[in-house]
């Protein structure tokens, strides 16, 4: 049985296109690659009702976690954690351990000076009730950790190189824990001179006769008369050598159909950027 992760995005900047959601990307590689699976991506603006009910949707789901991105800061709009409160029917409280963090922040950064912790900054400290503040490497803001039921829920900022440090500090080992060993592995496979029309009851073929492979086409345009596509080989495994034997067993196949029909094939490589992005659970 795999872990579930559900990652909720939360910001009008994100609706409004103004800010290209990396956070949620970066989140998903590092748990698919920890051998979890992401089972859903929302995002949301700087709304109460709205947090509330995309939290209360989501335990309803029942995901193993839950990571929520953006509306801890300072300024009005960052009504993440009050949003989550109001939907866990609870208050936010100020936090005599959040409020430590964020004097240790600001003594570090400011060394030598006595910054006052004016009502805002100390905003970043009211946290729900039953809640867990953690410590955040590069920013002000602490994070939040709840356990609600079986899904414990992780509310970050928004700032990516905030949510990383913190996602990396606190939050990826125990999704490794939770995957107990499974791994995921890809492959990337190019082509070239086959319409994806055509490649598609191929691509059926080898998934059939491969079981717990995923394999997903990607076509890249047209060069010179000939349709360019990139083939993603996937599996969640026990193991990251049960892994690598059902990629290699698809691709094996798939390129001895693909010769078979006089298509043009490419050496196959670990990610279409040249990153290995394999790795075992532990």
């Amino acid at each position: 049985m795999h872990s579930v992760v559900e990652i909720l995005s939360v910001g009008n900047e994100l609706l409004l296109g103004n800010t290209v959601n990396t956070n949620a990307a970066w989140i998903a590689s590092q748990v698919t690659s920890a051998g979890s699976e992401v089972g859903r991506m929302t995002t949301i603006g700087d709304n109460l009702g709205d947090i509330s009910c995309a939290l209360k949707e989501s335990l309803r789901r029942h995901p193993d976690f839950l990571i929520i991105t953006g509306g801890i800061g300072p300024t009005f709009d960052d009504m993440t954690l009050k949003g989550v409160a109001k939907g866990l029917g609870r208050r936010t409280r100020l936090n005599a351990n959040a409020v430590r963090l964020i004097r240790s922040h600001y003594a570090r950064r400011f060394k030598g000076r006595s910054l006052r912790l004016t009502k805002p900054r100390m905003k970043m400290a009211r946290i729900p009730e039953g809640s867990v503040p953690l410590h955040n490497p590069v920013g002000t803001a602490p994070a939040v950790r709840l356990t609600l039921g079986r899904t414990q829920v992780f509310c970050l900022p928004g700032v990516p190189s905030e949510a990383k440090a913190i996602f990396l500090e606190s939050i990826l080992g125990r999704i490794l824990t939770k995957a107990r060993g499974r791994s995921y592995v890809e492959r990337w496979l190019r082509i070239s001179g086959l319409m994806e029309s055509s490649l598609a009851p191929i691509i059926d073929r080898v998934m059939s006769h491969t079981p717990g492979i995923y394999i997903k086409s990607h076509p890249r345009g047209i060069e010179n008369g000939r349709s360019h596509i990139e083939l993603h080989f996937s599996t969640l495994a026990p193991s990251q050598s049960v892994g690598i034997q059902r990629v290699s067993k698809a691709v094996g196949e798939m390129k001895k159909e693909l010769r078979a029909r006089a298509v043009r094939v490419g050496r196959c490589t670990e990610a279409p950027w040249g990153a290995s992005r394999v790795r075992s659970s532990v």
